[in-house]
């Protein structure tokens, strides 16, 4: 038996070709934004478009994703890499969380391995963090001016809401009508359930504090949904 089949190889060269074209493009652009982690972070999510090609799930987790965790940990601000620790994924700004990212890589590992046979619930879970949790932070730092904690806004929370909507509704469309994916199944109306699991990962990311939030928020969503039988 071969080591990867045909469906490994194409998620991993579409993972990794991904990956690179977002931290190119946050490299070309980090000028004009103030903050390219935060944009590596959102653009990111798009992984959840490759992953049903994987056949092993030992190949999703371990070669896709878990490879991630040390080169993130090698661009932190502690990192003896200077080129790493000043790059596009090292970068952010003083409000960001150094480890951000790496926490992000070690979501993305757990559920890949977790979730492999429910990879709907999984891809959710990472739009929760990556679009959800990372448009709420934009909009609430920009825009937010009805706080309801210190660092809350209603502008964020309603941002984290329409994001994942938006996610989720896309994803409905590419596993359940686009590749016709056969695992998991959605409870009740794609509309009514998209707009459900929204509120509640809007009303997770805001009562989860900002330092572990790319932990708690996709665990939590991929575990509540893989319950559902999603």
């Amino acid at each position: 038996m071969d080591l990867l089949t045909e469906g490994d190889i194409l998620g991993l060269v579409g993972v990794y070709g991904y990956v690179l074209s977002v931290v190119a493009l946050s490299y070309v652009l980090k000028d004009r934004v103030g903050n390219p982690r935060k944009l590596v972070h959102i653009l990111t999510g798009g992984i959840v478009f490759f992953w049903w090609s994987f056949d092993t799930r030992l190949v999703m987790a371990g070669l896709a994703a878990f490879p991630f965790v040390p080169l993130l940990l090698l661009a932190t601000p502690r990192s003896p890499i200077k080129f790493l620790r000043q790059g596009p994924l090292g970068t952010r700004s003083s409000e960001g969380h150094p480890y951000g990212l790496v926490m992000y890589a070690i979501s993305w590992t757990i559920i890949a391995y977790m979730l492999f046979d429910d990879l709907f619930a999984a891809s959710v879970a990472i739009a929760a963090m990556s679009f959800g949790d990372g448009m709420g932070e934009l909009i609430g730092r920009k825009y937010g001016k009805h706080h309801y904690y210190s660092n809350r806004s209603l502008e964020g929370t309603a941002a984290v809401f329409a994001a994942t909507l938006l996610g989720i509704l896309v994803l409905l469309w590419f596993y359940f009508d686009l590749i016709a994916y056969p695992g998991g199944t959605v409870p009740y109306a794609p509309t009514l359930f998209a707009v459900s699991i929204s509120c509640f990962i809007a009303c997770l990311e805001a009562v989860t504090p900002g330092s572990v939030d790319n932990l708690v928020i996709p665990l939590v969503v991929a575990a509540f949904l893989h319950g559902l039988g999603v």
